[in-house]
C-alpha cells in the first residue's frame, strides 16, 4: 500500500486499539487483571495497543501474577530495544515520510492537544508539501497514533514515549 504505483481496491484493515471500555470487556473475558486499579494501570501501560495487550496476556499465562505482569510492561518505556521494536510494529517507521511526519508532530506538540489542520501544518512545514502532509496525517490517524479528546487530538503516550526513548 505504501509503495504501490497502481491504485488498489483493497481497504486497509486496522486492528483497533482498546479504549478503557473495550479493555474492561477483554479483562472480563480472559478473567485477568480483575481490580479497577489493575485495569487502569493495564490501559496506561499498553495504551490499548493490541500488541501490548497480547503481551500482557502471554505474560499473565507465564507468570500468573497480574502485578508482576504490570511491572514487566512498565519496563517497556525504559528498554530501548523493546521500545524500538514496539514503535516499528505500529507502522510509524514503515515509510520515511511517515516517520518524518510523526517526528514533526512530536517536535511540535509533544503531549499537547492539537487539531487536524494544525497537524497537517506541522508536517507540511517539515516536508514542504501540504498534499503529502495531509496524506501522512491521514495515514498516521489510520495507524491510531492519536488519542481523541472531543475535536482535539493528542499523540498517544505509550508510542510517543517509546519513540522518544530512541530519539
Amino acid at each position: 500500500m505504501l509503495t504501490g504505483t497502481e491504485p488498489t481496491s483493497a481497504a486497509p484493515v486496522v486492528l483497533r486499539r482498546h479504549d478503557h471500555r473495550s479493555l474492561r470487556g477483554w479483562v472480563q473475558r480472559v478473567n485477568m487483571f480483575h481490580t479497577e486499579g489493575r485495569l487502569d494501570r493495564l490501559h496506561e501501560l499498553t495504551g490499548g495497543w493490541p500488541l501490548l495487550v497480547d503481551r500482557a496476556h502471554r505474560l499473565h499465562e507465564e507468570l500468573g501474577d497480574p502485578d508482576e505482569v504490570l511491572r514487566h510492561l512498565a519496563g517497556l518505556r525504559a528498554d530501548r530495544a523493546q521500545a524500538r521494536a514496539f514503535a516499528e510494529a505500529t507502522g510509524v517507521y514503515a515509510d520515511q515520510l511517515l516517520a518524518a511526519g510523526y517526528q514533526a508532530l512530536t517536535d511540535e506538540f509533544k503531549d499537547d492537544l492539537f487539531d487536524l489542520e494544525g497537524a497537517v501544518t506541522a508536517v507540511a512545514l517539515k516536508i514542504d508539501d501540504e498534499d503529502e502532509a495531509r496524506w501522512i496525517v491521514d495515514f498516521l490517524d489510520a495507524l491510531q497514533v492519536f488519542d481523541r479528546e472531543d475535536a482535539q487530538l493528542r499523540l498517544e503516550s505509550v508510542l510517543r514515549e517509546c519513540v522518544a526513548l530512541n530519539g
